[in-house]
């Protein structure tokens, strides 16, 4: 998936929202109803919520990612303003370089003169520059648990070495112009601080980590979805879950034997904490 896959969806969605802070507003909103982005995870090992202060790293990671990309001119009749480049530090391209790769392909990895690497929790594609004309037949690909290479028939070597954590067999790869795609899984669903173990190595605490909501486990699947229906709950002005459990709970009690209470059900005479 290339930085262009979504743009159609995006601008219809911007010329309806007419203006960026709207458009802007739309996303972050979004995020806060329907992923755990803006939920704190209690401990490192929570499987709902980042860490405190990952979410706003995320977002400045990404914006500094553009930042060096445009240079506007306005030019007019009485004077010339030019907002200049600012040079930008990528947080996990560890070795950026002026190659044909396009710099998508080092999401939450890094990227090489000959190759670039990204993950998800449970997967790394490996994308290596290919010489010019060269087809499938001419490439030969061995990989173990452990170890890559990725080679010409001729004995010219495209990548190698040992990889830093273990994948599974049966890789997939694929050509896709002057580019070799390997898509491995990975035998263990953590985050790779390197591809190669000859790679620096990268600050896993400062990746993209959030997960699709259908990847977690259905218990925090079901912890998100509670979370965000009493934050809706709240915006409308209407009980949560916890509120109306308590309000259960108190209607079984009102008239049972032993109650303080009696006669019509009437929760304004209790004070909940």
């Amino acid at each position: 998936m290339t930085e262009e896959t979504h743009d159609d969806i995006l601008f219809n969605i911007l010329k309806e929202c007419k203006t960026l802070p709207v458009f802007l507003d739309h996303v972050f909103g979004f995020l806060k109803r329907r992923t755990d982005f803006y939920v704190v995870a209690d401990n490192a090992n929570s499987p709902v919520g980042l860490p405190p202060g990952i979410s706003e790293a995320i977002v400045r990671q990404t914006y500094k990612k553009y930042e060096d990309v445009i240079t506007v001119s306005e030019k007019s009749t009485s004077s010339t303003k030019q907002i200049e480049n600012v040079p930008s530090k990528p947080l996990l391209n560890t070795n950026p370089s002026n190659s044909r790769l396009d710099s998508s392909r080092s999401y939450n990895g890094a990227m090489f003169d000959n190759y670039s690497w990204s993950q998800t929790y449970n997967e790394v594609d490996i994308y290596v520059k290919l010489p010019e004309n060269t087809s499938g037949k001419n490439i030969i690909i061995n990989t173990t648990a452990k170890n890559i290479c990725i080679k010409l028939r001729d004995g010219s070597i495209l990548l190698q070495g040992d990889l830093c954590q273990a994948c599974k067999l049966d890789p997939i790869w694929s050509i896709d112009g002057k580019e070799l795609q390997l898509h491995l899984e990975k035998f263990k669903e953590i985050w790779w601080d390197c591809c190669l173990s000859t790679e620096p190595k990268l600050d896993i605490s400062k990746i993209e980590c959030t997960k699709p909501l259908e990847d977690l486990p259905e218990e925090a699947q079901a912890k998100i979805q509670e979370l965000q229906w009493n934050q809706e709950q709240k915006r409308l002005g209407l009980p949560t879950s916890v509120e109306i459990d308590s309000m259960n709970t108190l209607k079984k009690a009102w008239n049972a034997e032993g109650s303080p209470f009696s006669g019509p059900f009437d929760p304004n005479v209790v004070s909940f904490n």
